[in-house]
């Protein structure tokens, strides 16, 4: 039977990262962690991780959480750090749109 940590260690993923996603989600971890792990196989998983961990930063920021903020902050730096991937999805050519959005 895999723990917890098993499938953090399989995932690429860190915990702070996972509990991230799970609030910004608003998911369990293991399901956060699915996610997560799913979305890092995307072409643009690397940067919906980092904006879910940014939003969640300007969220406790907006609350004048200081604490809550300074930790985000090194969470935020560390996962710019673990997923540099620069890929934007809402430019990705494998994106659908809708017709009459094209330019």
């Amino acid at each position: 039977m895999l723990t917890y940590e098993d499938c953090i260690g399989l995932s690429d993923l860190d915990k702070d990262e996972v509990a991230e996603i799970a609030a910004h989600e608003r998911l369990p971890y293991m399901t956060a962690l699915e996610k997560g792990a799913a979305l890092l196989q995307q072409p643009w998983g690397d940067a919906a991780i980092r904006q879910m961990v940014w939003d969640n930063l300007c969220q406790a920021s907006g609350k004048s959480d200081d604490s809550r903020s300074h930790s985000l902050a090194v969470v935020y730096r560390m996962t710019c750090e673990r997923h540099p991937n620069p890929c934007d999805r809402r430019r990705s050519p494998v994106r659908p749109t809708h017709p009459l959005w094209h330019s």
